[in-house]
Order: C-alpha cells, then sequence, then structure tokens
C-alpha cells in the first residue's frame, strides 16, 4: 500500500535522498526547502500521542497467526515508538530539518505501513487492514497537503487521541512544538468534567467556549462560569472543572514546559480530588483567578477592530515560575489587507472567528474556525481575511520571564 504525498513532499524527499547521497551535502537545499521540511515535521510531530501513540496501542490487542507475522507487528512496534521518541528531537533551522527530521519521518512512517501489511496480506487479519489504512489515512493528512497542516478541535478523530491514565480524559493533540502544545480534552462523559489535578513542572491555559455553565477551579478557589473563558494555570496549582449542565463542554488547552517539553502533559499529572463545597467561591476576576479572564469578550472586541492589530490577553508572567516558563496568549484582528506574523518563539494559532488564508514557506492554505496551525520560529506567516466577517484569530507562545517564587499568592493557593 503505497501513501499518497503532494507534489512538495515528493520534492523534499528526493532532495534528502540525493543529499545523502552526495555525503549529506546542503549544496541544492534552498532556505524555502528548509522552511517546508520544518512545517512538515511538526505536523507529524502532532502524532506523538495521536497515530503514533494509538496505533501501536491498537495492535498490541491483535493477535498474529504466525512467527513471521508477529516479527513484523513487533517491527511495526519499534518503528511508532522511534517516531514517538522523535519528539523531543530539535527541528534545527538549517539543512538539517530536511535531511535528518522530515527524513526519518518520511523514512520511517511507510516503514510502519508495510509492516501492518504483513499482518493483512499474510494472516488476512480485518482488524490489522482497519488500523492500517486508518494510519495511512492520518499521515496522508499531512503528506498529501502543501506543507501547511491544520487540525480541528470539533472532534475526536479515530485512532488518533490519548487516554490520560489516572484522570480518564481524552486528549485529543492538535498543535506540538518545541516546549508547548494545543490539545483538546474531549470530554464525553454524562457530566463532562475535568477532574481536579495539578502539574508540577508546566503550565496550562485552559479555554472554555459557550454555551456552558458550570464552576472553574483553580487553587482553594472556585468561580462560577456561564460564558466562554481563558484560564491560566501556573505549576503546583490544583485545577479542573465541574460541569453544572447538561451541555456537553470539551476543553481547548495549551499545556507547556521548558523542562519537560510540549507533550509533557501526560507524564506530569497528579490527580487532585477534593469537594467543591471545601473550597472558596470567588468571581471570575479576582485575585485568586490569576488573571482569568472572559475570553469571548476578548475575541468581540479584536473583532469590532477596523485595523490588523495582534496583542496580548493573558501575559506569560501569570503562569511562569521556576525555569518552566509561562504561556502568552493573545488575539489577533486580521482584515481584508492581513496581518504578519513572526516571532522568535514557536507559535501556535487557532482561527476563532471569520474565514481566510494563512500563507508561509511559498504555500498557502484556506482557513476556518476551530482550525489551529503551527508557525515554527523565525518563519514569516501572512494571514488575511477572505469574506465579511471579521476574522480573529488566538495564538500562544512560552517564554520565561520570572520565577513563581517571587510570587507569594501562588504560595498561599497550593494545595
Amino acid at each position: 500500500m503505497t501513501m499518497q504525498v503532494h507534489s512538495n513532499y515528493a520534492r523534499l524527499v528526493d532532495l534528502a535522498r540525493e543529499s545523502h547521497e552526495k555525503g549529506r551535502t546542503p549544496a541544492e537545499i534552498t532556505p524555502e526547502d528548509v522552511a517546508l521540511a520544518r512545517l512538515y515535521s511538526y505536523a507529524f510531530r502532532g502524532h506523538t500521542i495521536g497515530a503514533f501513540h494509538a496505533t501501536r496501542v491498537a495492535i498490541d490487542e491483535i493477535e498474529m497467526c504466525d512467527p513471521l507475522t508477529e516479527a513484523h507487528r513487533k517491527r511495526a512496534v519499534e518503528l511508532l515508538i522511534d517516531l514517538a521518541n522523535q519528539t523531543m528531537d530539535v527541528v534545527e533551522t538549517d539543512f538539517r530539518a530536511l535531511i535528518s527530521t522530515f527524513y526519518r519521518y518520511a523514512t520511517n512512517i511507510p516503514r510502519v505501513i508495510e509492516s501492518l501489511g504483513e499482518g493483512v496480506e499474510t494472516c488476512k487479519l480485518e482488524s490489522m487492514r482497519k488500523v492500517r489504512d486508518r494510519f495511512t489515512e492520518l499521515m496522508e493528512e499531512i503528506a498529501n497537503g502543501n506543507g501547511i497542516h491544520t487540525t480541528l478541535d470539533t472532534h475526536a478523530p479515530e485512532q488518533a487521541s490519548f487516554i490520560v491514565p489516572n484522570l480518564g480524559i481524552t486528549i485529543v493533540p492538535l498543535v506540538y512544538g518545541d516546549y508547548h502544545s494545543w490539545n483538546l480534552a474531549y470530554l464525553d462523559g454524562p457530566r463532562s468534567d475535568v477532574p481536579f489535578h495539578l502539574h508540577q513542572d508546566g503550565v496550562e491555559i485552559h479555554l472554555g467556549y459557550g454555551p456552558l455553565h458550570g464552576n472553574t477551579v483553580l487553587g482553594e478557589c472556585y468561580a462560577e462560569v456561564d460564558e466562554g473563558y481563558a484560564m491560566p494555570i501556573p505549576p503546583k496549582v490544583r485545577h479542573g472543572y465541574v460541569n453544572d449542565s447538561t451541555m456537553q463542554h470539551h476543553v481547548p488547552f495549551i499545556f507547556g514546559s521548558l523542562t519537560r517539553g510540549g507533550w509533557g502533559v501526560f507524564l506530569d499529572v497528579e490527580a487532585q480530588p477534593i469537594e467543591l463545597e471545601k473550597l472558596e467561591r470567588t468571581p471570575v476576576y479576582s485575585r485568586q483567578m490569576n488573571q482569568t479572564i472572559y475570553l469571548e469578550r476578548e475575541i468581540d472586541k479584536a473583532a469590532e477592530r477596523f485595523s490588523p492589530v495582534r496583542y496580548p490577553i493573558i501575559p506569560a508572567s501569570a503562569t511562569d515560575g521556576d525555569g518552566i516558563g509561562g504561556l502568552e496568549l493573545s488575539v489577533a484582528r486580521v482584515n481584508e489587507y492581513g496581518l504578519n506574523l513572526r516571532t522568535d518563539r514557536f507559535c501556535i494559532v487557532s482561527v476563532v472567528r471569520g474565514r481566510g488564508v494563512v500563507q508561509m514557506a511559498g504555500v498557502e492554505k484556506k482557513v476556518g474556525p476551530h482550525e489551529h496551525f503551527c508557525v515554527p520560529a523565525g518563519i514569516s506567516a501572512f494571514l488575511q481575511q477572505k469574506g465579511n466577517e471579521p476574522m480573529v484569530t488566538l495564538d500562544a507562545v512560552i517564554k520565561e520571564t520570572r520565577s513563581l517564587r517571587s510570587n507569594p499568592k501562588w504560595q498561599r493557593n497550593r494545595p
């Protein structure tokens, strides 16, 4: 089974192969080639706890019919583990992004498909066929694109999500950067709660979109919310959400850590159960809620702007501590004349209103509400509104600004 790929992808594979054949020379590799290789690499990185993990779990449960097929299954597992481990490798900003990082993805992913195919052909396993075909489909969504890959936060895709063991929450990875990620907590249970927990070495921002009604918890306090909100969460602080309505409430969230990497949320979770009644009730805008904001009000304000503009609505200082870093959340108004976005840090963008196009690395893609994409550090992106509805985006970067130890109120609010 051959994976369908875009001409841009095929060209990069050929360039990398030729470079290796000529002693890994970068002579024919252009800055645009490097930028495209970085975009593809970050897109595959998003499957660290997506398809790379879920596919491995799926084939672990399938019994092979003979030793040879079992050997192929084992090989597929080893390759999937290697692909997931590649997340911790730096995506370089020079030719190595193409001939090393990208080329490893482009080489090992077809090997996984080939190994899974042995179970289909030898044992005639329909279960293995389903796993292989779905894995191939997920990889083609990236490889068959022009380089700009977008993800949706509207559902939990099959064979591409992760269940946090000690919380039981289904997590959909959306964009994975160098030290932070944008994910979706897909809450399909009867109450749609986020169990109370904390992170020792990570910071978060929880995003709630209406319609909703419940209580968001931070430290020793909780606040009632009945409209969209964004809550910044420092390390070592209890947090969660109690749904007081019959409305299903999914929670997009941003996680970051300069010490653990963007995927560390799943290895850095400590359950912190407590009865809501034992916590102090406080308004959303109180000091105890650590600069929590009404998110959709901020989005409305940005939409009312005429000129293109981008500005922070949650500062990195709200979560930064102990060298872990802080998440800065910004909102941007993009109009028909466009907005240039370029940062010295990996940036994750979420489109929340309107429709438009994004241009990077010589390619262009249409984007709309609920879509997410990355802008790697040092790469220029141009966003432009299409249509009459104002286009508004949120974006997040992680940076270090100060130590949590210098913020006494969080010492008091820690569980």
